[in-house]
């Protein structure tokens, strides 16, 4: 009740402000900050409202000016020695469209490198007043010129086609500069009622002059390194292309997987018709907080005197959207175990990339902190910073489909033995790939061209992340071939003798891809791999890997498993794999592990045993 309480108090704020907007003749709150903030400036955004105040006419653009101005606070370009001499060189590119170098204008904050050596100059403190009305003139243009437009609510006009700015790149007026192609603007218009509702259809329509190809070396293996294949600057790019075109095109993100490394950002048209609620994989990339860009300022966090506040959280312009996406449930988070915390704000983690990684905000109150909206079945870390460490308030708990919170207090009075063979789960796919090595045939012979040979294995046993075959035979051969069913991929294929110590031998370059250790090669099934060991041997046993993740359990490499307390992670000790899974003992019941790969990888996910013995993957 509490929490749909604050939903409908948010949700009807909201609507005032709106209202306020509506309200030409008065000054709201937001606009009377942006002009205390302006110092200096302040004349020239007073000089916009002024403009827009002598004719009953301009209504809504007084209306639109308020909106940029009262939410201006915030948005800001980022400038600074190198940031700029990168916007040299990119807009001195005599080839590149002005598309290109501002999409690329658009990205260049966002890359660290650049970020840690800029300074942030304040919207409000340089906008100009011609800038400003140029650009709402503009915009207002287009609503009577793009026939989609007319029918477009005011509210979503303002917030997701009116905009100026959409990173921290530099100001200039696109607006001028970018046109939708007069062929593909006759095409719409010839359209019938499709050109109404252009935003059900469509998110970004063909404009003239879009190339990205720069011919400044050093700009196009900025563009190919860092912004060509990563979603973010992909999806900013979009966004650009959509307001360019007329479109309320909107950024959306999953800030942090919960049960994977990375992260997503996606743009979609904004319809007011229509729900859009599909993300491409979400089947097996879960969220747990789903946030929106907006230009329209949220009510951001208002932290303690030098209280420590992650970067995401210190950004104003993200809506939580996270209930249009999923079934989502509220909880209330006690403190536990004597944690005395001086902040404002606790924070719920998700363990992304081997850490610990905030995805949500709540007021921290000791009896319980409230959080809302959250995503279902995932496991969360309630926390709060003390110097920018960070301090866990409770257990680790999974939040489980029926909005209840089951708290991962680790038993140590009652001890479980663990083997494991994965450190990530084992998905469709790769249990396919498995799955095909079952029809593995292995065959011996004396002679190179197998004739008259031993067929010693015609199918192989396949356990939960891999193939084997024991061999009966003690007859010594020394050709071995291993006949991959069609269509299958092998990762590695190992051999033992008879006291079960590994024997290697040698093979032609077309198969080396499965016997070079690395279970991220893979040979194919033709021609069939054949093993010359140099002598005649006897083989006990082969283990053949499936094309995969390289995720499993490898002999040699050294292992730590690790159970979450109180305090942190406790490591249950270090073992080096002597086979294709790892035990380990005395791990306590009930808790939250996590088993960590020294040797190599990246790929990590915390698991629980549960009762049946299951290991479950979070």
């Amino acid at each position: 009740m509490k929490f749909d309480m604050k939903r409908k108090m948010r949700n009807c704020l909201r609507c005032v402000l709106l209202l306020v907007f509506a309200a030409c003749g008065t000054r709201d709150e937001g606009v009377e900050r942006a002009l205390a903030l302006a110092g200096e400036n302040r004349m020239e955004l007073e000089k916009v409202i002024e403009h827009y105040s002598q004719d009953a006419g301009d209504s809504l653009k007084l209306r639109a000016a308020r909106f940029l101005i009262g939410n201006m606070p915030g948005h800001y370009t980022l400038e600074g020695n190198l940031i700029n001499e990168y916007r040299k060189r990119i807009y001195g590119d005599t080839v590149a469209s002005f598309y290109a170098k501002k999409a690329l204008d658009i990205s260049l904050g966002h890359l660290e490198f650049i970020r840690e050596r800029s300074y942030p100059v304040e919207d409000v403190k340089r906008v100009t007043a011609d800038f400003l009305i140029r650009h709402v003139d503009r915009s207002f243009e287009r609503l009577e010129e793009y026939p989609w437009l007319r029918d477009l609510p005011f509210e979503v006009f303002l917030e997701h086609v009116l905009p100026y700015r959409f990173a921290h790149e530099r100001l200039d007026l696109w607006v001028d500069s970018l046109r939708i192609k007069e062929e593909a603007l006759a095409d719409i218009r010839a359209s019938g009622n499709m050109k109404h509702t252009l935003w059900n259809e469509r998110s970004s329509v063909e404009v003239e002059g879009t190339g990205l190809a720069f011919s400044d070396p050093l700009v196009m293996e900025l563009f190919k390194r860092y912004l060509l294949e990563d979603c973010f600057h992909i999806e900013l790019r979009n966004l650009f292309a959509g307001r360019v075109s007329g479109l309320p095109v909107v950024l959306d993100c999953i800030p942090r997987y919960a049960n994977r490394n990375g992260y997503h950002y996606w743009t979609f048209a904004f319809s007011p018709e229509n729900r859009n609620t599909s993300v491409r994989g979400t089947l097996d990339r879960k969220a747990a907080k789903i946030y929106r860009f907006t230009y329209f300022r949220q009510n951001g966090l208002n932290p303690k005197e030098r209280e420590f506040v992650p970067e995401f959280f210190q950004e104003p312009f993200y809506e939580d959207v996270s209930d249009e996406y999923m079934y989502t449930a509220d909880v209330s988070v006690p403190t536990t175990g004597g944690v005395e915390c001086d902040t404002r704000y606790a924070y719920l983690c998700v363990f992304n990339k081997s850490r610990w990684r905030p995805v949500c905000a709540g007021e921290f109150d000791r009896k319980g902190t409230g959080f809302e909206r959250l995503g279902k079945n995932v496991v969360y870390l309630p926390v709060c910073y003390e110097d920018k460490k960070m301090v866990a308030l409770n257990y680790p708990f999974v939040l489980d489909l029926r909005g209840e919170c089951r708290y991962l207090e680790p038993d140590t009075t009652r001890r479980v033995s663990v083997r494991l063979e994965r450190k990530y789960p084992f998905n469709s796919s790769l249990h396919a790939y498995n799955k095909r090595l079952g029809r593995v045939v292995v065959e011996a012979s004396e002679r190179r061209d197998f004739v008259g040979c031993d067929t010693v294995l015609s199918g192989l046993n396949v356990r939960p992340v891999y193939a084997e075959g024991k061999i009966d035979t003690v007859r010594a051969c020394r050709y071995w071939r291993v006949v991959l069913p069609a269509e299958t991929a092998c990762a590695e294929v190992v051999c033992f003798d008879g006291q079960g110590e590994r024997v290697r031998g040698s093979v032609d370059a077309v198969s080396a891809a499965g016997f070079d250790d690395d279970p991220l090669t893979n040979t194919g099934p033709y021609p069939s791999p054949v093993i010359d060991f140099g002598r005649p041997v006897s083989l006990s046993r082969i283990v053949c890997l499936p094309r995969g993740d390289g995720n499993g359990i490898y002999p040699g490499d050294e292992y730590e498993l690790f159970y979450h307390d109180l305090s942190g992670w406790k490591s249950l000790g270090r073992k080096v794999a002597a086979d294709y899974h790892v035990d380990f003992e005395g791990v306590p019941s009930g808790a939250l592990l996590w088993l960590h790969n020294r040797t190599e990888g990246v790929e990590e996910r915390v698991f629980t045993v549960e009762e049946d013995g299951e290991i479950r993957y979070w």
